[in-house]
């Protein structure tokens, strides 16, 4: 599903706080090995980690978690995190500083790692036209079951409102020819979709767009460190995603006066739908052995 050299927003944070674990460790002249978890923070749309590894050292060292994670906090390379998001062209084109991860503690002890918007839409675009591969498409058009449908329904509704948009000039798909190892709809790298304005701030600000974006990264995250392998808990996580694609769209309009007066705006939201069917395509076939139908 994911090659040794797809990166996630998790997979290259985990890289530097390992390095910074390790300085803090030889600097303290300790030889424990704590196991570094990092998680999302739940309780809110912003797109922010929570590392806890304060917590453990803390019972470790006999000392204040805040202290150890003020200390922990100045040894993460935040430079070094910026220069590893993946180019794209609005990474190339706008130079990434590292204020492109803004870190603070908070009680008890946890270090909060909160991704800018440039951060955000430089990732939002490299997983657009780089969407995971499937492993083994399935082929078997039989559904039965009602969920299955729901799934599938959602599914061929992204690719419609994809290839409707292509037609329309709003958005360039890849070919047949190019998109050799996917039988859906991918954003042509040519012509990638910009998720920031000119003072690169995230385009999509609506609450339903704001959720919808950090599910979907969330969602990316889970694809390379998966939590379940259980048939029922991706059935869940693949539902709770269509349900949202379902009211973003319900709120965020993409055709009318928003593809008329805001073109940017409706590139954007056609980039999260692009997102949402990519992640659900894997689900589907890799995760749910269901087929996944482009057409309603």
């Amino acid at each position: 599903m994911l090659s040794p050299n797809y990166c996630t927003i998790k997979h290259v944070l985990l890289q530097q706080l390992q390095i910074a674990l390790d300085l803090y460790l030889l600097n303290q002249k300790l030889y424990a090995k704590p196991k570094i978890n990092l998680s999302w923070n739940l309780k809110n749309n912003q797109i922010t980690y929570i590392w806890a590894i304060a917590l453990q050292l803390s019972a470790v060292q006999k000392l204040p978690a805040m202290q150890i994670a003020t200390t922990m906090m100045h040894l993460i390379d935040t430079t070094a995190i910026s220069q590893t998001i993946p180019p794209t062209k609005l990474s190339t084109e706008n130079a990434v500083s590292s204020t492109s991860i803004v870190t603070h503690v908070a009680p008890p002890g946890l270090i909060y790692l909160e991704l800018t918007d440039l951060t955000v839409g430089s990732w939002l675009q490299y997983f657009t036209i780089n969407p995971p591969r499937i492993e083994q498409y399935c082929s078997q058009k039989g559904s039965g079951a009602s969920l299955s449908f729901t799934l599938q329904y959602t599914h061929a509704r992204c690719c419609s409102v994809l290839q409707l948009a292509a037609q329309e000039g709003l958005i360039t798909l890849r070919s047949q020819v190019e998109s050799a190892e996917n039988i859906f709809p991918v954003v042509s790298e040519q012509t990638p979709i910009s998720f920031l304005d000119s003072q690169q701030r995230l385009l999509c600000c609506h609450s339903t767009e704001q959720a919808l974006i950090k599910q979907l990264l969330v969602l990316f995250d889970n694809l390379y460190y998966p939590r379940t392998e259980s048939k029922a808990q991706w059935e869940k996580i693949t539902l709770n995603l269509c349900q949202s694609w379902q009211n973003f769209y319900t709120h965020c309009r993409i055709w009318g006066e928003v593809k008329q007066n805001n073109l940017l705006l409706a590139r954007a939201r056609l980039g999260l739908t692009s997102l949402t069917q990519s992640l659900l395509a894997v689900f589907l076939n890799d995760k749910l052995g269901v087929y996944a139908p482009t057409e309603l």
